[in-house]
């Protein structure tokens, strides 16, 4: 038995540093292995990692993009909204002037056409007046000629008791007799004063045109003065 464990031990002696070699490659292929798998464990890992962080900073630039995109959508949609709204108020404007100034110019026009008219009743009052016959032809002839420039109209003719009521026209009712002191203070009230006497007057209701009024009036006092030059004249004849 001791001699079988002699050989066995010079055996084992004897294959030692083989044994010892071996050993030796199989830890370090085994560290080897170790380490390729550990490095390409790290590599895979890593490679993870960074594919990872390019995908999440790939969708956080398209969010971004995206976000923007909607500010500037929102943005460029506020800035056309103000610029239609900015012109709609510019157009609104013009029209209104626009407006305006037809207003103004139709006013104007419709004012250059009742002067006018009156300068065409005042050319026309001289002509008829001055064409009457007799007193109450002028008197007549005034009262169509006045009758357009107020609601009512009367014309009085001097009597012994005072002014009483020639004819009217219109629907107010004129009283019979008048004075100035007795006539509606809203009334047009006018006599008819023929070298220092009062002959006739003219009475109106409102609303009237007093200046249009006041002009036919006096048209009126020099047509009846006149008649009555013609009328001493011929008969002095």
């Amino acid at each position: 038995m001791e001699l079988k464990t002699q050989a066995l031990d010079r055996v084992l002696e004897a294959l030692s540093p083989t044994l010892a070699a071996e050993l030796d490659r199989l830890v370090q292929e085994t560290r080897d292995a170790t380490r390729q798998e550990t490095q390409a464990a790290l590599e895979q890992d890593l490679l993870f990692r960074i594919q990872t962080a390019v995908r999440e900073a790939e969708t956080a630039v398209t969010a971004a993009a995206a976000v923007e995109r909607e500010g500037a959508v929102a943005e460029a949609k506020e800035t056309a909204r103000k610029e239609v709204g900015d012109e709609l108020e510019q157009c609104r404007e013009r029209l209104a002037e626009a407006t305006t100034q037809l207003e103004k110019a139709s006013a104007d026009l419709a004012t250059l056409r009742e002067q006018l008219d009156h300068w065409r009743v005042f050319a026309e009052t001289q002509r008829q007046l001055g064409e009457a016959s007799s007193q109450p032809e002028i008197l007549s002839r005034f009262l169509r000629l006045a009758e357009p420039f107020t609601d009512g109209l009367a014309v009085y003719v001097a009597k012994a008791d005072g002014l009483a009521l020639w004819k009217g026209r219109g629907k107010p009712a004129f009283p019979e007799i008048i004075s100035k002191e007795t006539t509606d203070p809203e009334s047009f009230f006018k006599t008819i004063t023929v070298r220092g006497k009062t002959v006739a007057a003219v009475c109106a209701a409102p609303p009237f045109k007093a200046e249009t009024l006041d002009f036919l009036s006096a048209s009126l006092e020099r047509a009846i003065e006149v008649f009555g030059l013609r009328l001493r004249a011929a008969d002095g004849k």
